[in-house]
């Protein structure tokens, strides 16, 4: 039984090459690209992505806003944008960059430490029996990726809602003071720093306050504790 009648046909017009051979006409790569493409492989990382996606964010989003928002709003939509960007652009890239500093920093063949001890990646020293270099190169890979992991767990923790939004506004004052208020940049950014530490002030009193409040309750239960406590007293001693 024939499987396939194609192979008859070999030599009536049809191409003769396998899979492995060299196409009739191949495209050939520049030099440049390949080099290109080595550059990023090795240096472009994700504080990088993201100063990237950060500046293209950036440079399109408030046009976009100043030409299909609504009349009335554009101006304020623009300035959130390239606040929103600036900020999470500036956060992003420290905090990706500075988590992917510790674990390289702490995790490798020659660190002992608890964090080594805990997240060294058990195929590694198996790889650098059979490649050094390799295994240095999954080694800085797997660094960069768990700071990574680490760095988006503490941005959703913690610097999304602790950092970003008061940064966020702190920029969309700024920008706002010189666009619509026609204020110099070192006047609006002193107008931004007197507001900003007046919330901090404000922050640390409430705090105090709370602190104050809580400190007084517990005051006046001990107070009522002891108070109980010498009322029963005489009452005992009476007995006897």
């Amino acid at each position: 039984m024939k499987i396939s009648s194609s192979f008859n046909k070999i030599g009536e017009g049809h191409s003769k090459q396998s899979f492995k051979g060299i196409p009739e006409k191949p495209i050939y790569i520049p030099n440049i690209v390949g080099k290109i493409g080595k550059v990023v492989g090795e240096y472009v990382n994700t504080p990088e992505q993201k100063l990237f996606l950060a500046t293209t964010a950036l440079m399109f989003q408030p046009l976009l806003d100043l030409k299909y928002a609504d009349e009335e709003k554009r101006t304020d939509a623009a300035i959130k944008s390239a606040s929103k960007a600036i900020a999470g652009g500036f956060t992003g890239v420290v905090i990706r960059a500075a988590f992917q500093k510790i674990t390289e920093h702490f995790i490798g063949f020659d660190k002992h430490n608890k964090f080594n001890l805990h997240f060294f990646p058990d195929n590694a020293i198996r790889m650098k029996e059979n490649s050094v270099s390799m295994a240095n190169i999954r080694m800085s890979q797997y660094c960069k990726t768990l700071g990574t992991l680490f760095a988006v767990l503490f941005m959703i923790l913690f610097s999304n809602s602790k950092v970003d939004v008061p940064l966020t506004s702190d920029l969309q004052d700024l920008i706002s003071g010189v666009v619509k208020e026609n204020k110099s940049w070192i006047s609006s950014l002193n107008d931004v720093k007197d507001a900003r530490i007046d919330k901090i002030k404000k922050w640390f009193k409430k705090k105090n306050e709370l602190i104050v409040k809580y400190k007084n309750k517990i005051k006046k239960v001990i107070n009522a504790l002891s108070d109980d406590s010498e009322t029963k007293k005489p009452s005992e001693d009476s007995k006897t």
